[in-house]
């Protein structure tokens, strides 16, 4: 080979080389920025240009930075044999010594991922002191902290992850990451704290945001939704984007609901609900459905629409709205002289509005209203099953012991309504679609059905 041929080939392996680098790279940085499924391509890729560069020139100047590059590449791609490989006839080529602390600290990485702890520890340990570079020193810390939790070497896993945080802003969601999932695993709640703390502080984890919120969730299950809701302080100052942060704020709501603290749930659900679009709209929703809880009289409905209204464009919205409406007015004719219709506004309130305090009370008053009604078993026992006073269960159940031979009560003692039931079942049904029917078309003259209304064309201008 002559030597402008040498020259000329050495220019080829260096460019190529230099193509694979910035594809690595561009693949580290989805990989960092969790974007995994956009990475496999590019490794592969980096794999097939370094292994092409590597064949057309095996011993000329770069080629230990092209196997270093070609096992790197492998080990992402979870191809360990062939990393392996690489890294080995790296060793056996390369003098550089800035190379070689970099393969070695690899070498370490490779041995703690197939599950050989204490070897990977003992050339994570030489290695690590010889690495300067950042990004690569940082993964160091980050599989080491991995191999002295297996090791039940707490203490120096979590100074580990603390040390690739500190060292690498590239590492900081990967870190903190792990910091949760290891605060899970043994279990640490004050690390699972401090983790998603981080993260919320973080711009660049706001792509793991379903993740964080599964994590809060599964907290919530093991710990209580009350201790939950601590690990969302400051959600409302995270610095990701507004969807993001408020999507945090409704996690930490829904824990503080469920922990009782009904006013600090509603303080975030508000917040929420100021802003514009779906999640504003959903927020409203939600604030409406808690309200719906504590409401025992149909007049009480009318002040949701004012919480409603601005969010009148999405369905679950205008489902509610419209709910409220036809419960208004069935309550209208049955308080009119058509009882049943009390029927069809609890079963609303109940099915619904999820309002179980109005739907005992509107089956209440069906039965005060129609004492020899057919369906005065059926009204008693939805009432009794819905109403929150022990009290008051009290006192339907002994009105209900009173009516052995009504098929509704029947059938809640034995599980046996005979064929009564299924008539009067039938009956009913044959009553209320009418009733429901023309609940519709009044509140559509009137032009009070919310979801119909969104779609209609906007009025023309008189010519």
């Amino acid at each position: 080979m002559t030597l402008g041929s040498c020259v000329f080939s050495g220019c080829v392996h260096y460019n190529t080389l230099y193509n694979a680098e910035n594809l690595y790279q561009e693949a580290e940085d989805l990989r960092l920025a969790g974007q995994d499924s956009a990475v496999s391509a590019r490794y592969r890729e980096v794999v097939d240009k370094a292994t092409g560069g590597y064949r057309a020139d095996e011993a000329g100047g770069y080629a230990d930075d092209t196997l270093l590059l070609i096992a790197k590449a492998h080990f992402r791609l979870g191809e360990i044999p062939e990393a392996t490989r690489a890294l080995e006839r790296f060793f056996e080529v390369s003098e550089d010594a800035d190379l070689r602390a970099q393969a070695a600290l690899y070498r370490g990485v490779m041995a703690v991922a197939v599950g050989e702890t204490a070897r990977g520890l003992a050339l994570l340990d030489m290695a690590i002191e010889r690495v300067d570079e950042p990004t690569h020193l940082a993964e160091g810390h980050l599989w080491r902290a991995r191999a002295f939790f297996r090791q039940g070497m707490e203490a120096q896993g979590w100074r580990d992850l603390d040390r690739a945080a500190d060292i690498s802003d590239a590492h900081i969601v990967t870190a903190n990451l792990e910091r949760i999932a290891w605060g899970f695993a043994l279990p640490d709640l004050t690390r699972i704290h401090q983790g998603i703390q981080a993260l919320i502080f973080t711009d660049r984890a706001q792509v793991y945001g379903d993740s964080i919120r599964s994590l809060a969730q599964l907290f919530a299950v093991r710990w209580g939704p009350l201790s939950a809701g601590v690990l969302l302080d400051n959600a409302e100052n995270a610095h990701w984007s507004r969807d993001e942060r408020d999507r945090l704020l409704m996690t930490r709501a829904g824990f503080a609901y469920d922990a009782g603290e009904v006013r600090r749930a509603e303080r975030d659900v508000v917040v929420v609900g100021s802003g514009v679009g779906e999640m504003a709209a959903s927020a409203r929703v939600t604030l409406a459905r808690w309200r719906f809880a504590q409401v025992v009289e149909v007049r009480q409905l009318a002040r949701f629409r004012s919480v409603l209204l601005p969010a009148v464009s999405y369905e679950g919205a205008q489902v509610l709205l419209d709910a409220i409406r036809r419960v208004e007015l069935l309550t209208e004719y049955g308080i009119e002289g058509e009882p049943v219709a009390l029927i069809g506004a609890a079963e609303i309130a109940r099915d619904v509005l999820v309002a179980g305090r109005l739907s005992a009370a509107l089956f209440h008053r069906y039965a005060v209203a129609a004492p020899k009604g057919p369906w005065f078993g059926k009204a008693l026992l939805a009432s009794r099953e819905l109403a929150p006073d022990p009290a008051e269960r009290d006192r339907l159940d002994g009105l209900l012991d009173a009516l052995p031979a009504d098929p509704y009560v029947r059938y809640a003692h034995t599980g046996h309504g005979g064929t009564d039931l299924g008539e009067l079942e039938s009956r009913l049904q044959d009553v209320l679609d009418p009733l429901f029917t023309r609940v519709d078309e009044e509140l559509r003259a009137r032009r009070q059905l919310a979801g119909e209304l969104e779609d209609e064309p906007a009025d023309q201008p008189q010519k």
